[in-house]
């Protein structure tokens, strides 16, 4: 595994979804690249603002509007901004994008072409050498729509020729798929205690979750490096997936309590067009039936796709006519949670140019994925 390493010609580009993850999750890394004296550009997607309990709890104010919320965010900026000045860093390194916090998937699956190309400017105009992005697998839903956001953008980039190196982080799960190819960030005790007071910064996520962030800030640092059309490992009710060139079976696997008490969705993503996205989805049934699909961005119905299986699990079959061939698909089943999903995103590669060609269903000669452990 090749270790970080940086230089003075290093250019590091830092997405982090909300303020709190670039100390959280970027704390060791941000050091090392001012102690090499890096050029550095940490990108806040959102300004948490939509984090309505701590502030309720600090405010003693139950109903919140839209200007106690800009209040909000403008209070968790200043709190990024003196955790950057920790890490060594220099405010004037952040910039701030302003996507709405807690709606990173709703932008992402009902159309995100603005949002894509306000990403693929903000690379473009930084031109990084190194990019850190959050994991796919992460199952705050914010970090893993980031994630496929910016996996789309570097679809596009690398086609035109860009050739930065990419690394991923988890913050709030090390999941078994990110892990088993992560790279562990050595850190010192002066480093690490660094980290800390970098986190404490963050007082107003400390106040309802100390326990939760003090455990994620004392874990090491762990950092994936990341190709180009690497496939992801299914996780949660996932189990295994197979892509054929018109066609995607999905194994799942419910628990009980999913099975009764939520209403799993299985959304599926990816280019329709070179300037496209598309992205469908559909409501698991609990007995063997034909599935409607449904548009996320508009609703209307998308095609028919078929469940052979019970309750608790089944293999679904979709058709994927309307989606590239030649680029990755993003798969994820939803379960409604109060915060954190399952599971996050599946990416499954494009096929080799020989099989994308139309096989007979029952043989169904595709590309497996299918889950660790």
């Amino acid at each position: 595994m090749i270790p970080l390493a940086f230089d003075s010609d290093s250019r590091l580009m830092v997405f982090t979804p909300h303020p709190d993850d670039e100390a959280l999750g970027c704390g060791i890394m941000l050091q090392r690249a001012r102690a090499a004296s890096a050029a550095t550009r940490v990108v806040y997607v959102t300004d948490g603002e939509n984090n309505p309990w701590p502030q309720r709890f600090l405010e003693r104010k139950w109903r919140l509007d839209s200007h106690d919320r800009k209040r909000w965010g403008q209070l968790r900026r200043a709190e990024c901004l003196a955790a950057l000045r920790v890490l060594g860093h220099d405010p004037a390194s952040a910039c701030f994008l302003t996507m709405p916090d807690q709606g990173l998937t709703g932008l992402l699956v009902q159309g995100c072409s603005k949002t894509l190309a306000t990403l693929t400017r903000s690379i473009t105009d930084w031109v990084p050498t190194h990019l850190f992005i959050p994991s796919a697998t992460d199952i705050h839903p914010d970090h893993s729509a980031l994630a496929v956001m910016l996996s789309l953008v570097l679809q596009q980039m690398r086609r035109k020729g860009w050739s930065g190196l990419v690394w991923s982080y988890a913050v709030h799960r090390h999941s078994p798929a990110f892990t088993a190819r992560a790279y562990r960030l050595p850190q010192s005790v002066d480093e690490a205690a660094r980290k800390m007071q970098a986190v404490y910064c963050h007082q107003t996520q400390l106040k309802l979750s100390r326990r939760r962030f003090l455990s994620y800030a004392a874990r090491p640092e762990l950092w994936q490096p990341l190709g180009s059309g690497e496939a992801g490992t299914p996780e949660g009710s996932v189990c295994a997936i197979l892509r054929h060139s018109t066609l995607l079976r999905v194994a799942i696997r419910l628990s009980m309590k999913a099975a009764l008490l939520q209403d799993p969705n299985l959304f599926l993503l990816g280019w329709a067009q070179p300037d496209k996205v598309e992205c469908v989805h559909l409501r698991i049934p609990d007995r063997s039936s034909e599935i409607a699909m449904f548009d996320a961005a508009t609703g209307c119905t998308a095609g028919t796709a078929r469940y052979a299986g019970n309750g608790l699990s089944g293999d679904i079959l979709l058709p994927i006519d309307i989606f590239s061939q030649e680029h990755p698909l993003f798969v994820k089943l939803v379960h409604p949670r109060l915060f954190f999903d399952e599971a996050g995103w599946s990416e499954i590669p494009p096929l080799a140019p020989a099989k994308q060609v139309a096989t007979p269903t029952r043989s169904f000669g595709g590309r497996l994925l299918s889950a660790t452990g």
